[in-house]
């Protein structure tokens, strides 16, 4: 029930007659939500134009609920915000002014509070308060349902709604393109890939910078500069056959510190990560040469972490979910990281950000949300080292995951990473800004995508898709 689908709009009546009985049975058991995620989920995949068409009705474009909750703490979306507001003194390739600076928290979330909170907090955040009980606390703000992308985007979503398909094995997507592919999902695995596969802009330049401070709260700034080419979103493509297996390329190349610099990694996603591994290269100026490096993914350490981040933690998930099994919950209304317009500021210097064992909480913003939550446990057989089970809180308004909860083998919740949600209005288009894994066995966290002191993203970069091969980089290695 806590999806808004019932077994017509589901397409459970696609379903063979024995099947349709088992699922309702479950459904009425365990609830929709549960039953959805089990035995028919590659059944069911694109909805019919009817039910499309809620999108334009009970249902937002991107597929969130459009009114607000019953008790009133969580307004209707009415459109977010989808140009510079007024008088907030934005210039264009900058930085973004807050757009909701005059708002006061509501209230503060504290170690010794949040018993009176424990329907709106996840685990993690429990964690966090419990972990940290004289520093770690949580400014709450009114919610503000900022999030919005262009028609264009809105076009395309909804005629992925009526073509998008997982593969049989849920591991690739077909009759999608440009945005979310599932805006009235199905299943958990629809929702990875609403996330994995949303619009994120075309041929961007995105500069950025990481720390690992340790638990003295001493830190030393890796700053990078990414470019990107978002292939899936190509406005010029009319089918996801044109994508080949590829879907975005990466250029990441280090700029400090010294050791860091001049290094260049490229990238080159596939859409099918299990049949096609994405590939990519690595050139050190010491070395002078390329080098072609086994596909980073899964488990792997992430370069600059020291530990604290696998691979498929970059921006909250990323890659493959084939090792894990998926569950969707339904939708948990969550405090979540919204607007986090003040931690990005560039008012603010990295020493005002970056303290010991966790973020500054004075910049950080957290509001009251509907998320869709998605759980995975590794398969048997499996391998994972970092992680055998995670839990995924997604906003509904942009398919981002805003929160994850992430359990060792002993099943304890040793992790917890947040995505720091921002709405780029001038676009508009809503991102993760930054993220930050939290460690709370070793007391210290990684965080990356600070952009306080270094330039803005760029949403218009005139990017040349030859410079993302193996011997380009070798030439501006060299050169």
């Amino acid at each position: 029930p806590s999806l808004g689908l019932d077994a017509k709009d589901t397409g459970l009546a696609r379903v063979s007659k024995h099947t349709r009985g088992y699922t309702m049975r479950l459904a009425t058991t365990f609830g929709l939500a549960f039953a959805l995620t089990g035995l028919v989920t590659t059944s069911l995949a694109e909805v019919s134009e009817q039910i499309a068409n809620r999108l334009e009705g009970d249902l937002t474009p991107m597929g969130a609920e459009r009114a607000g909750n019953a008790a009133g703490t969580i307004p209707a979306w009415e459109g977010g915000l989808t140009a510079p507001p007024p008088g907030i003194g934005y210039n264009a390739g900058g930085h973004h002014p807050d757009p909701f600076a005059v708002d006061k928290p509501l209230y503060t979330v504290t170690s010794a509070n949040k018993a009176n909170y424990d329907g709106i907090l996840t685990d993690g955040h429990k964690a966090l308060l419990a972990a940290y009980p004289d520093s770690f606390q949580m400014h709450v703000y009114p919610s503000r349902r900022s999030c919005a992308f262009s028609p264009q985007v809105y076009q395309s979503v909804k005629r992925n709604a009526v073509g998008g398909r997982m593969t049989r094995d849920e591991n690739g997507v077909t009759g999608a393109l440009m945005a979310a592919p599932f805006p009235i999902p199905q299943s958990a695995r629809e929702i990875l890939w609403n996330y994995e596969l949303n619009f994120r802009g075309f041929k961007v330049i995105r500069p950025g910078a990481s720390a690992v401070p340790t638990k003295s709260g001493d830190f030393t700034i890796e700053s990078y500069l990414d470019q990107l080419i978002f292939r899936w979103s190509d406005p010029s493509l009319r089918s996801s056959d044109d994508l080949g297996k590829v879907t975005m390329y990466v250029l990441k190349e280090g700029l400090t510190p010294p050791s860091s610099a001049g290094s260049m990694l490229l990238m080159h996603n596939t859409l099918n990560q299990v049949a096609h591994e994405r590939h990519a290269w690595l050139y050190r100026p010491g070395e002078r040469k390329v080098k072609r490096l086994n596909p980073p993914s899964y488990d792997m350490p992430f370069a600059g972490s020291d530990g604290l981040r696998a691979y498929d933690n970059f921006l909250v998930f990323n890659g493959a979910g084939d090792r894990f099994d998926w569950t969707l919950h339904g939708k948990q209304e969550k405090l979540i990281p919204y607007n986090l317009y003040k931690l990005a500021s560039p008012e603010l210097a990295y020493k005002d950000i970056l303290h010991k064992q966790h973020l500054n909480p004075e910049p950080l913003r957290y509001e009251l949300h509907r998320t869709w939550v998605v759980e995975g446990k590794l398969k048997a057989g499996q391998k994972h080292s970092a992680y055998a089970r995670r839990q995924f809180y997604f906003d509904e308004d942009s398919w981002i995951p805003a929160v994850a909860d992430l359990y060792d083998a002993k099943d304890r919740l040793y992790r917890v990473q947040e995505g720091h949600i921002l709405n780029y209005y001038e676009q508009p288009l809503c991102l993760v800004s930054s993220d930050v894994v939290y460690d709370l066995d070793a007391g210290r966290y990684h965080i990356m995508g600070l952009r306080n002191q270094e330039e803005e993203i760029r949403f218009d970069a005139d990017l040349d898709p030859e410079i993302f091969t193996s011997e380009s980089l070798r030439r501006a290695g060299v050169r």
